[in-house]
């Protein structure tokens, strides 16, 4: 997976660090962009997945179609003996593996990942578990969905969500009170955007986060910037189902 250097997402994402209201809680999120196109490492890890399949199948033929797990289960990518659905698999662990270079998550399985029923269901969710922990007025001013729009065109999207096992979670040092992963897919751009996020309740455990993530929320008081992003259709949407959400 190619990472794509978004300026809109860098100023999102100074803004995605933030205090709860509560103050005793921290908000801490980034949103990124990759290209499909596969590189050196992507090639390796997309041949570890096949193997593995083909390894799978091959264990799968002494047992009964009740037994075998690769028929009857049903992934949200579709059956995993069709191409598409492994190379979509393998799509959503090279991001995580570019996100998070020092975790390795081949070893994921498809029913970690969850297919989201609609982008405007994962648009009103964030939306909403952002406005109840405080979000500050730069992010609401900055028109997030647009600038996620500009880059993935939202309407084109498949969402998947990943909500990891403690062995696999990223976040398991720092014991958030809630975190989530979202993967919005564009199949004709051939290009995902990643907006995970998590709140800390131990404001201690800043104490473990990169310079570069605490250096993000020296930006708050920054001036909003009333027409750094226009009013389009997804902050109109969004004052439709989320009651005045518009960011």
């Amino acid at each position: 997976m190619k990472y794509l250097d978004i300026k809109s997402f860098r100023t999102l994402n100074s803004r995605l660090s933030f205090p709860t209201t509560s103050g005793d809680r921290h908000v801490l999120g980034r949103i990124e962009a990759y290209s499909c196109k596969a590189a050196g490492t992507d090639k390796k890890l997309f041949r570890y997945l096949e193997n593995k399949y083909q390894e799978d199948l091959e264990e799968s033929k002494g047992l009964s179609p009740e037994q075998c797990s690769l028929t009857n289960t049903i992934s949200p990518f579709g059956p995993l003996t069709q191409p598409a659905s492994r190379k979509m698999l393998f799509y959503l662990i090279a991001t995580l593996n570019a996100s998070f270079p020092d975790y390795d998550f081949s070893s994921l399985s498809a029913d970690q990942f969850i297919k989201e029923s609609s982008p405007d269901h994962t648009m009103k969710s964030v939306s909403t578990t952002l406005l109840n922990v405080g979000c500050p007025a730069t992010l609401k001013a900055s028109r997030m969905w647009d600038c996620i729009d500009e880059v993935i065109n939202i309407d084109e999207c498949d969402v998947y969500s990943y909500t990891p096992e403690a062995e696999s979670d990223p976040y398991e040092d720092e014991a958030p009170v809630w975190s989530f992963n979202y993967f919005f897919f564009n199949k004709n751009l051939k290009r995902i955007v990643f907006f995970t996020c998590r709140c800390i309740s131990n404001l201690d455990e800043l104490d473990s986060l990169s310079d570069q993530e605490l250096i993000m929320g020296d930006f708050h008081d920054e001036p909003v910037e009333t027409e750094f992003y226009p009013t389009s259709r997804y902050a109109l949407k969004e004052m439709a189902i989320g009651g005045g959400l518009k960011f």
